[in-house]
């Protein structure tokens, strides 16, 4: 096995060991929606589930071309602990920064991402599809 190889599996042994402390991955349910803009599917827009809840993940995903989105919390597509959110929405492009660096930027420029006035949804303990999200 090459040097590099074995300092690679090393470190991938203590990054591993160091997350594992004391956080572990939580019940999920799949979980699902759609976002609506002016009565019409949104694509691109990054879905984020506020837990109202002590936990230390934040479920999320973004819709694709029919509005839908899936969340994902500890793994891709695990859906979400049961529990109550605050559901935030950002519509999210490539841009330049001023100084010409390249970024990523909310196309509705934070009107439906704050959480302390977004909706409010609840996560059951079974598979959960919302109802859709109208947003103006």
């Amino acid at each position: 096995m090459s040097t590099n190889r074995v300092v690679m599996v090393a470190l991938v042994g203590v990054v591993m060991v160091g997350c594992g402390e004391g956080i572990s991955a939580p019940r999920t349910v799949p979980t699902s929606g759609t976002v609506l803009f002016k009565g019409k599917p949104a694509e691109g827009v990054k879905v984020t589930f506020h837990p109202t809840f002590s936990m230390q993940f934040t479920p999320n995903g973004v819709t694709g071309k029919d509005g839908r989105f899936l969340l994902s919390t500890a793994a891709p597509v695990d859906g979400a602990p049961p529990g109550e959110y605050a559901v935030t929405f950002e519509l999210m492009r490539a841009g330049a920064d001023k100084r010409g660096l390249d970024t990523e930027f909310d196309a509705w420029k934070g009107k439906y991402a704050n959480p302390e006035s977004a909706p409010k949804v609840t996560i059951g303990s079974s598979e959960t599809t919302l109802e859709p999200f109208h947003l103006d």
